[in-house]
């Protein structure tokens, strides 16, 4: 990846981030959090991860809002940075932190059946 498609995927996060702000109804119920993004190798699509603390419910709320919204967003980012293409902005959902959480409960649950296992021996 070359520095120049670096910088842009970080320029394009950080823009993105500011712009979250404004949008109606992200900010009510659940936590947003923007945890990464991709842009393609041809600058033509750019990936925006993200995850949501709070129920399922507001997971999939959130992900309709993002995806109502980035049209919008991506005019806000063509006008601020005066680029001769802006990327097509696609959300999706990053399961890292739900799977993080699982695999630390089935490590704690293994380290508790250990301890049983031990104090029966």
């Amino acid at each position: 990846m070359s520095k120049r498609h670096q910088r842009l995927t970080g320029l394009f996060l950080e823009e993105i981030t500011l712009a979250l702000r404004n949008v109606h109804g992200l900010n009510d119920k659940g936590i947003l959090t923007i945890t990464g993004a991709e842009l393609s190798g041809d600058d033509k699509t750019l990936d925006v991860f993200f995850s949501v603390l709070g129920a399922p419910e507001e997971r999939d709320r959130k992900e309709r809002i993002l995806a109502a919204n980035s049209r919008e967003i991506r005019t806000i980012l063509f006008k601020k940075l005066r680029l001769k293409a802006v990327p097509q902005i696609f959300f999706k959902f990053d399961e890292t932190p739900q799977k993080a959480a699982h695999i630390e409960q089935l490590m704690d649950q293994i380290r508790s059946e250990t301890n049983e296992t031990d104090e029966n021996t």
